[in-house]
């Protein structure tokens, strides 16, 4: 009789906590993974594309008083390789293009709220402010492959690629397969380009991005496998809503969705659109 009670003892206590772990670890499976994507951060002017410094501080702070965690992409790869946890309730934040306003006007406030950052930067645009005699105008300045590099040493801010050349509309739009050309052809412009800016940030910024943003959002099969083959673990579409991403399913990070922070929005709005994960249109 004494041996049953303490076998029925031990199941009592041990079995809630098995419970409890198998639980976690199950939720821990399938993450819910909202990204916010910045353009310009300037006074003065708000659009589309343009966010003002109190509307960034504003999203940081009800973000964090929603409950979620600033992460870094490379977090939520480990997470996926298996290799780490993530909080409760993570959100990635992403600037695209690589403007200077991004470092002279978001980056303290990142450092102010604890918050990390991926910046997408495009290389022709850091190449012509590289060499720039007004490379440090918050108006219309990119980044400068030092001021990457120096954002990449601060812990706090992963470096992107958003191609080298193909940030534009024609004869190519983005990264898509132009008429006339062939498959060869094609995959062989993508991955030139994007090799040019990984070589180019390894060379003159210390860094090797194992992210992508697609310009405009653009994206096809045969992009992404080229991308893959270069060594990229996460590609950044311009589709909005939220991704959830799995352990040990690398494909999760491979189309990973993102709201625009629109200017003319509000961060109640954007704060709803993370919450539910839907899209919110704004009126022009």
């Amino acid at each position: 009789m004494k041996r049953l009670f303490l076998c029925l003892f031990s199941l009592f206590i041990i079995f809630p906590f098995f419970t409890a772990r198998t639980t976690v670890f199950a939720e821990q499976q399938r993450v819910r993974l909202p990204v916010v994507m910045y353009h310009n951060v300037l006074n003065g002017r708000q659009g589309e594309y343009v966010v003002s410094e109190r509307q960034l501080e504003s999203d940081l702070i009800a973000i964090k008083k929603a409950g979620y965690t600033f992460v870094s992409a490379k977090q939520v790869i480990d997470f996926v390789d298996g290799k780490g946890s993530l909080p409760q309730k993570p959100l990635l934040l992403t600037f695209d293009d690589g403007n200077y306003n991004n470092m002279y006007y978001a980056f303290p406030l990142l450092k102010k709220h604890g918050a990390c950052a991926v910046f997408n930067v495009i290389g022709a645009f850091v190449s012509a402010s590289s060499n720039s005699s007004q490379a440090d105008n918050p108006n219309y300045s990119h980044l400068t492959w030092k001021e990457i590099s120096t954002l990449h040493k601060s812990g706090k801010i992963e470096i992107g690629n958003h191609t080298y050349g193909m940030h534009v509309y024609k004869p190519r739009f983005g990264v898509g397969q132009m008429e006339g050309e062939s498959e060869t052809q094609y995959r062989a412009a993508v991955k030139e380009d994007a090799g040019r800016l990984q070589t180019e940030l390894s060379r003159r910024s210390g860094v090797t991005p194992v992210v992508f943003a697609y310009p405009f959002g653009k994206y096809t099969t045969s992009a992404k496998e080229e991308l893959l083959s270069l060594g990229f673990r996460m590609l950044f579409t311009c589709n909005e809503g939220v991704t959830t991403v799995v352990r040990g399913d690398s494909s999760t990070l491979h189309y990973v969705r993102r709201f625009n922070r629109n200017g003319k929005m509000s961060t109640k709005t954007l704060l709803e659109e993370i919450e539910s994960g839907k899209h919110i249109p704004v009126d022009s």
